[in-house]
């Protein structure tokens, strides 16, 4: 048999060359973000945060070596959408995924990054996202049934209210945030004299801010979108 010393040598020095360049590899990190309708300004943060983070680290050498290669996708602030994007994501490797940040996207998204055991991290506020048993999501906001205690007792003792009037949006983020502050205010002892739904992405806020006003509240507490709180 005829030796190769010099192929024998390149095979050797390939085979330790092929796991140092795997190793250099960037790490794949997805955002599923609301980069339009109703939780743009919550998305574009969040993903501007991420985004922060991730040119700091890897300014600083990345991870172990690696750099982090991130890249962010529009859930247009629909459920659904978002669930096609997780799995979207799952498909092309993700080794951690950031987002959605809205509830009612994050409750039936993270499903998709659970079943394939990646890491999730949301800024939903929801208290049933972290209530489910799910190991892999991870949440980077207070949770409502922490925040409002908090609010409540502030309302009781700062602003010295016996009343209030909530005015809330109409999805899994605005629901778990009007149950929560309901529960916390009776158990101040404050009245809620006025529970006054709203819709996402309403405008015109003229209706609620009359029912409110005629109910005779002490205090006005609004728990809605950034856009809606704003108008």
């Amino acid at each position: 048999m005829k030796q190769h010393p010099r192929l024998a040598a390149a095979i050797f020095a390939f085979a330790f060359t092929v796991p140092a360049l795997a190793q250099q590899k960037p790490i794949p990190i997805v955002g599923l973000v609301e980069l339009s309708g109703t939780g743009a300004t919550a998305g574009t943060n969040f993903d501007n945060g991420v985004k922060l983070a991730v040119k700091e680290i890897n300014a600083a050498g990345g991870i172990l070596g690696r750099k982090i290669e991130y890249t962010s996708m529009d859930t247009q602030s629909n459920p659904g959408v978002a669930k096609a994007l997780a799995q979207k994501a799952v498909d092309q490797g993700a080794y951690v995924v950031m987002g959605p940040v809205f509830s009612g996207s994050i409750i039936v998204s993270m499903a998709e990054t659970k079943r394939a055991e990646i890491p999730n991290f949301t800024g939903g506020e929801a208290a049933g996202i972290t209530q489910q048993g799910n190991p892999y999501v991870f949440r980077t906001s207070f949770t409502q049934s922490t925040a409002m205690p908090k609010v409540a007792k502030y309302i009781k003792d700062a602003v010295k209210a016996k009343s209030v009037a909530i005015v809330w949006v109409n999805n899994d983020f605005g629901k778990g945030g009007r149950d929560m502050i309901t529960k916390a205010l009776d158990a101040q002892g404050v009245k809620v004299v006025a529970d006054i739904p709203t819709d996402p992405g309403q405008v015109d806020f003229s209706g609620a801010v009359l029912k409110a006003k005629q109910s005779g509240a002490d205090a006005l507490f609004v728990y809605t979108n950034e856009e809606e709180s704003a108008r």
